[in-house]
C-alpha cells in the first residue's frame, strides 16, 4: 500500500460514516487512530441524526455534522433540493484539509467531494461511484469492514489503535440507574432480538427459551432492547416478571447504557453486539445470511455461532428466505455458549 503524502499534519479533519448504527459503533477505531496521530487536530463526525448518541461523547470528536437522512431521502426533488444544498454548502464552509469516507457510497462521496478538501480518502472500491468524489482512492484488502476503514487511515501512514471503546452520556446512565432500582439487584442479561429484516432474526420463542436458561443459571433478571418501532416483534413474548422490555422507551444513548455493564448480550446481527464490544462485555452474536467475517463482532469470533450457508448464494435483503437460514440455529448450541460464558465470569 503506498503512503499518502500530506505536507504537513492536518488541523481540521472530517470522518463521514452517518450509518448505520452498528457501523457507526465499530467506526470509532478511525478516529481514535487519527486523535492519537494528531492530538491537536479537530476532528468532526458527520453522522446520521437520529445516532449521534453513539459517538457525541466520544473524547476523540470534536464536533458533530448532523444528516438529517430522513428529511433529505427525496433531496433530487425541487422542493427538497435546497435542503441539500444548504448542506453541501455548510460541508464546504468548514474548511476541512483532510477528510475520510468511511461510508463508501454515492451519498458520501458526494460530501466528501462537496467540502474541497485538498485530501479526500476513501475506498476505491466504494459502490454508486462514491470514489469520484475522493482525490486519493485506497484499495483495501481486509475482509472486515472495521478492518477496511483502518487501511483507509494506515495510508496515511498512522499507526492504528484498535480502540472499540465507546462512551455513555450521564443522562442515559441515569436514566439506566433509576430504572434498576425497579429490578432484583445482581447481574442481568441483555437480549436484542429484534430486527428489521425478517431473515437476520432468530425466533423470538428461541429468545424467550433462552431468556428462562439465563434466569435458571443465575441471572438475576434480562433486559429485553431494540428499536420502539419493533416493539410488536416482542410484545407479547417475554411474560416473567424478571423481564424487563424496555422497547417502547429505547433510545440509542439508552441502549448503549443498558449495555454498558451488561453480564451478557445475545443478539441477532445488530447494533448491540458491536456496542456490547465497545464496552467489552461478554456476547453471543448469532448470524444467518450475514457472513460475520465481514460484519460481525470486531475480532470476537468465539462471540459467533452462525448457520452453515453459502453467503454467496443467499442475501439478507431476500424476502423469499424469511428467517428459514436463522433457523438453522438451535436453542441448544445457544444456551451451551453462554453457559460458558456464565461459567467464566464466576471464575
Amino acid at each position: 500500500m503506498s503512503t499518502i503524502m500530506l505536507s504537513k499534519d492536518p488541523k481540521r479533519i472530517l470522518f463521514i460514516r452517518p450509518s448505520a448504527l452498528g457501523d457507526v459503533c465499530r467506526s470509532v477505531p478511525v478516529v481514535a487512530s487519527l486523535k492519537r496521530a494528531w492530538p491537536n487536530a479537530t476532528i468532526d463526525w458527520l453522522v446520521q441524526t437520529e445516532f449521534l448518541a453513539s459517538i457525541s461523547e466520544h473524547p476523540a470528536v470534536s464536533g458533530t455534522l448532523l444528516f438529517p437522512r430522513h428529511e433529505m431521502r427525496r433531496w433530487y426533488l425541487p422542493t427538497q433540493w435546497m435542503k441539500m444544498f444548504r448542506f453541501l454548502r455548510l460541508l464546504r464552509s468548514k474548511k476541512y484539509d483532510l477528510v475520510i469516507d468511511g461510508q463508501g457510497l454515492g451519498r458520501s462521496g458526494l460530501f466528501a467531494w462537496a467540502t474541497r478538501a485538498k485530501i479526500r480518502i476513501g475506498s476505491s472500491s466504494a459502490r454508486e461511484f462514491g470514489w469520484l468524489g475522493y482525490t486519493d482512492k485506497v484499495t483495501t484488502t481486509c475482509k472486515h469492514t472495521v478492518g477496511q476503514m483502518l487501511e483507509l487511515v494506515r495510508a496515511l501512514g498512522v499507526e492504528v489503535v484498535e480502540d472499540m471503546q465507546l462512551f455513555t452520556a450521564d443522562e442515559d446512565s441515569v436514566w439506566w440507574a433509576n430504572k434498576q432500582e425497579g429490578l432484583p439487584k445482581g447481574k442481568y442479561a441483555v437480549l436484542a432480538p429484534t430486527s428489521r429484516w425478517k431473515s437476520k432474526q432468530w425466533p423470538v420463542e428461541r429468545f424467550e427459551k433462552a431468556a428462562t436458561h439465563l434466569l435458571e443459571q443465575g441471572m438475576q433478571s434480562v433486559v429485553v432492547v431494540g428499536a420502539p418501532s419493533e416493539h410488536e416483534q416482542v410484545a407479547t413474548i417475554f411474560t416473567d416478571e424478571r423481564i424487563l422490555n424496555l422497547l417502547p422507551e429505547m433510545t440509542v444513548g439508552r441502549l448503549l447504557a443498558v449495555i454498558e455493564h451488561a453480564d451478557v448480550v445475545l443478539a441477532n446481527d445488530s447494533a448491540a453486539l458491536h456496542i456490547a464490544v465497545g464496552f467489552k462485555r461478554p456476547c453471543v452474536a448469532l448470524f444467518g445470511p450475514t457472513d460475520p467475517a465481514v460484519v460481525g463482532p470486531y475480532k470476537q469470533d468465539n462471540a459467533v455461532i452462525a448457520a452453515e450457508i453459502e453467503y454467496s448464494s443467499t442475501h439478507y435483503r431476500d424476502k423469499n428466505i424469511s428467517d428459514s437460514t436463522m433457523r438453522l440455529i438451535q436453542v441448544e448450541a445457544v444456551t451451551e455458549r453462554l453457559g460458558v460464558i456464565l461459567k467464566a465470569g464466576k471464575e
